[in-house]
């Protein structure tokens, strides 16, 4: 089981170890932060969504080669507990990089002589900054993503030790231990630095004259904190109280899964031919979700920002549209906490097949809504908060590769090349969102919603078959 971030007393009164917390739990949410302002900061050097596809396309594709890259590493028994401390300071710093060269984006080939042009600076903060999410110290903090992680079935993956509705024969012989006060924990603490780093942004923007000075502001404090966070890291050297997963792990479901003649596609086809039919539906379910948010997350800014300005006045301060986003990713943060907390109750009261598929089906209608919400901030902050609760249902998500004791569709950790397949799917997402995008808003988030409700069918078909 994945150790707490704080084991005792005297951790917790360590200053290094506080500060080495805090400084990467605020470049973590800054990181985030500065992601989701990406595309507005885009757009305002006059590039279209297309691009704005494009840079994260880039960055998912690195970081699908990147998790296989760190996962064959550790199945050859290359890293000890050393060298992943210095590896997770390298994305640390990496990470620092990465923000630095987004802020300085517009004037960095003008100062440094360099042949790249904004948008080749754009590309290099977007490849550098994968390494934050495969390597980095603090990656599982805010594990709602579209990612698919590559660590294996954990506390993250097991919600809580009462499995009502599953057959005693499907239950894991292993002794019961209180994970989910584990994984509440690190999903409240990364979600806690989402929403300090939403404020950050907020005012970031609202005190700048537009998201481009605003952009740079948030991203150059990420990059600070973030060199702040690697060399206490390096100081406190031993993790284990301050990370929340390690980088990878072996797998046997690799044996067998192909020769290394084999195409990757091959590979990936027969592993997924190989599963029984409704894992196979659930996964192929679950995946359609995952592509259908990677499409459509990118342009929620732009939605805000630009194809329908939503302002706001708080007391005597005026919040512009982007400062006004900075505020829905601090209520999407709070439906993380609310729902991080409240999973381990509804997996055992609720039936989690039911709950699977409401909160996949709720997840996938969030785009469309918010394209055809009344132009209201409130009626849009609670469509945030409803899909920040998605933390509720992500340890039942079939794609995450759980075992019998958390997954509603029984069976073991999903082969290696499963969960490759999945990653490479969601890679062309946002570049195909936003050619969409570019031919009408509406059109994007309507199709995003489609897909996902496409995958949500191919889920319930599985639960169908099941009652069979």
């Amino acid at each position: 089981m994945t150790p707490p971030l704080v084991t005792s007393a005297t951790d917790r009164l360590d200053p290094v170890r506080l500060v080495c917390l805090v400084a990467l739990v605020a470049s973590h949410g800054l990181v985030r932060l500065a992601e989701r302002y990406l595309p507005a900061f885009v757009t305002a050097l006059g590039h279209g969504p297309l691009v704005v596809g494009a840079l994260v396309t880039l960055g998912l594709g690195v970081a699908a080669a990147g998790a296989e890259y760190t996962t064959d590493a550790i199945d050859e028994g290359a890293t000890t507990d050393r060298e992943r401390t210095a590896i997770a300071v390298l994305a640390a710093l990496l990470g620092a990089v990465g923000l630095l060269a987004w802020a300085g984006a517009p004037t960095l080939d003008t100062l440094l002589g360099t042949p790249l042009t904004s948008l080749g600076w754009l590309a290099v903060g977007a490849v550098v900054l994968q390494t934050w999410h495969v390597a980095g110290p603090v990656r599982h903090l805010w594990p709602v993503d579209i990612r698919i992680a590559s660590s294996p079935a954990s506390a993250a993956d097991e919600p809580d030790g009462n499995q009502a509705g599953a057959d005693d024969g499907d239950r894991e012989r292993t002794p019961r231990r209180a994970r989910a006060p584990d994984r509440r924990m690190r999903i409240v603490v990364g979600a806690l630095g989402i929403a300090a780093a939403a404020v950050v942004a907020t005012a970031a923007v609202a005190s700048a004259d537009g998201v481009r000075a605003g952009f740079a502001l948030v991203a150059a404090t990420g990059a600070a904190v973030a060199v702040v966070g690697a060399v206490t890291l390096g100081t406190v050297g031993d993790r284990s109280t301050l990370s929340v997963g390690r980088l990878a792990t072996a797998s046997g479901d690799r044996k067998g899964a192909g020769s290394d003649a084999d195409a990757p596609l091959t590979v990936v086809r027969r592993a997924v031919s190989r599963l029984p039919d409704r894992r196979r539906w659930a996964v192929v379910g679950d995946a359609l979700v995952r592509v259908a948010i990677a499409g459509a997350w990118p342009y929620l800014i732009l939605l805000v920002v630009d194809y329908r300005p939503l302002a706001r006045s708080v007391g005597g301060l005026s919040l512009g549209p982007a400062a006004v986003f900075g505020l829905f990713v601090l209520a999407e943060a709070v439906g993380a906490i609310a729902g991080a907390i409240a999973a381990p109750a509804l997996a055992a009261r609720v039936d989690r097949r039911a709950l699977l598929i409401a909160g996949l089906a709720g997840l996938s209608l969030v785009p469309l809504a918010l394209a055809a919400a009344p132009a209201s901030v409130g009626v849009v902050a609670v469509l945030f908060a409803l899909a920040g609760c998605r933390s509720a249902i992500e340890p039942l998500r079939p794609t995450v590769g759980a075992g019998v004791r958390a997954a509603p569709v029984p069976g073991p950790r999903l082969p290696d090349a499963v969960r490759t397949g999945v990653r490479l799917a969601v890679v062309p997402a946002p570049l195909v969102g936003g050619l969409l995008y570019a031919i009408d808003p509406l059109v994007a988030f309507t199709v995003a919603t489609t897909v996902g409700l496409l995958g949500v069918r191919e889920l319930g078909r599985a639960f169908t078959f099941d009652r069979r």
